[in-house]
C-alpha cells in the first residue's frame, strides 16, 4: 500500500518527467544518423547498408531503437498499412521458422504460424513489399546463439542473409558485445554487416563523457525541478552518481528515480544525497556488503551494479575473431585468440 504521506500528483509528475527523459547524447546522435543511413539505402534492388548496433546491457540501445521507430511511424495509405520500419525481438529459441513467424505477426498476418518455412517465407517478403518497408531491426542479435550448445546457429544466419538478398532490405542487428561472435561464424553474413556501432557506457576518465555526464545530471534535474517544487543538484552528485551506474544510462533513469520517489515519500522539494543512497540500495544493488557510493563512509571503491556485464565486456573486447566452423562451440572461439 502507498505512503499516506506521498503526493501521488508529484508520483505521477515524476514518472512523465522519467518516462519522457530521452538523453539525445553524442552517441545517441550518432546510432539514430547511422539508422537513417540504412533506410535510406534502401533502393529495392541491389545490396543494402546493414549494421550491427551493439553494446551492454543498460546502454541506451533499445531506446535508440524506439526513438528511430517513433520517428518513421506505421501509417493508412491506399488501403494498406504502410510499416516503413519494422522492429522485432529475435525469439528463443532463433529458428527459421520462429523468425519468419515473428516477422509476420509484426506485419499483421493472421496466420503467421501457418505452413511451411518456404511459405512462411514467401509471404514475408510479399508482405514486407506491400507495407512498403524500408528497415527492418532486430533486437536481441545474441539469440542467434544456441544457449544450451553454446553454438551459432549457422542455419538462421543463413536465411537472414537470403532475406536481405531476396528483398534488398536493409537490416539493423541490435545486441550484446559478444553479438560480435555470431557475426564471425559466418563470413558471408559478417560482409553483410561490417559496419558497426558500438554504444558505450558514460567513461568518467574521458573528459567529453564526464561532460556530457553531467549535462544529462543538469537535465534531468531541471525537469524534475518544476514537479518537486525545488533544484536537487544533481551534478553535485555526478562522481558518486557515476559510480553508483557505471555510466549506464537504464541505471541513472533507475537511481533517480528512485532518490525522487524517496523525496517525494519524505515531504521534500529537492533530492539529497540520503534519497540517492536510499534509492541505490533499495532499486539498484540491494547486496549491503557493496559500498553505498552516497554515504560519507564511500572512499571511492569501484562498483558494479551489473557484476555479469564484466563477462560482456570481456567477450566484447576480443579484437579479432576466427570463423566458427559449424562445429566449433562458441567458448572454443572466445578462447582462441
Amino acid at each position: 500500500m502507498m505512503n499516506s504521506s506521498v503526493d501521488p500528483a508529484k508520483l505521477t509528475g515524476i514518472k512523465q518527467v522519467m518516462d519522457d527523459v530521452l538523453i539525445r547524447h553524442r552517441s545517441f546522435k550518432t546510432a539514430l544518423a547511422r539508422l537513417d543511413e540504412c533506410m535510406q539505402s534502401f533502393t529495392g534492388y541491389g545490396e543494402p547498408v546493414c549494421m550491427l548496433l551493439h553494446g551492454p546491457a543498460g546502454v541506451g540501445k533499445s531506446t535508440v531503437a524506439k526513438a528511430f521507430l517513433a520517428e518513421n511511424n506505421p501509417y493508412d495509405a491506399d488501403d494498406r498499412r504502410v510499416i516503413p520500419v519494422l522492429n522485432a525481438v529475435i525469439p528463443v529459441p532463433a529458428t527459421m521458422k520462429n523468425m519468419a513467424t515473428e516477422l509476420l505477426d509484426k506485419l499483421g498476418d493472421p496466420l503467421s504460424d501457418r505452413g511451411t518455412l518456404e511459405q512462411r517465407t514467401k509471404r514475408l517478403r510479399k508482405l514486407l513489399s506491400e507495407c512498403r518497408t524500408k528497415l527492418i531491426i532486430l533486437d536481441e542479435f545474441q539469440h542467434f546463439i544456441d544457449r544450451k550448445s553454446d553454438r551459432v546457429i549457422l542455419d538462421v544466419s543463413d536465411w537472414l542473409k537470403n532475406l536481405i538478398s531476396n528483398t534488398s532490405i536493409p537490416v539493423v542487428l541490435v545486441g550484446l558485445p559478444y553479438s560480435l561472435s555470431v557475426l564471425s561464424a559466418n563470413e558471408q553474413l559478417m560482409r553483410r554487416f561490417s559496419y558497426q556501432t558500438e554504444l558505450s557506457p558514460f567513461d568518467w576518465e574521458d573528459k567529453a563523457d564526464r561532460s556530457e555526464f553531467t549535462k544529462i545530471l543538469n537535465a534531468i534535474d531541471g525537469k524534475l525541478a518544476s514537479v518537486l517544487g525545488g533544484n536537487s543538484n544533481l551534478k553535485d552528485q555526478n562522481v558518486r552518481c557515476h559510480a553508483a551506474t557505471k555510466g549506464l544510462i537504464s541505471l541513472l533513469i533507475k537511481l533517480i528515480y528512485g532518490a525522487a520517489y524517496e523525496a517525494t515519500k519524505a515531504g521534500g522539494t529537492s533530492i539529497t544525497q540520503q534519497h540517492l543512497a536510499q534509492a541505490f540500495r533499495a532499486r539498484l544493488v540491494p547486496d549491503r556488503k557493496v559500498p553505498n557510493p552516497f554515504l560519507d563512509s564511500w572512499k571511492g571503491q569501484k562498483i558494479d551494479p551489473l557484476p555479469e556485464s564484466r563477462h560482456l565486456h570481456i567477450e566484447g573486447c576480443i579484437a579479432s575473431l576466427q570463423p566458427v566452423s559449424r562445429s566449433m562451440k562458441l567458448n572454443d572461439t572466445l578462447s582462441a585468440r
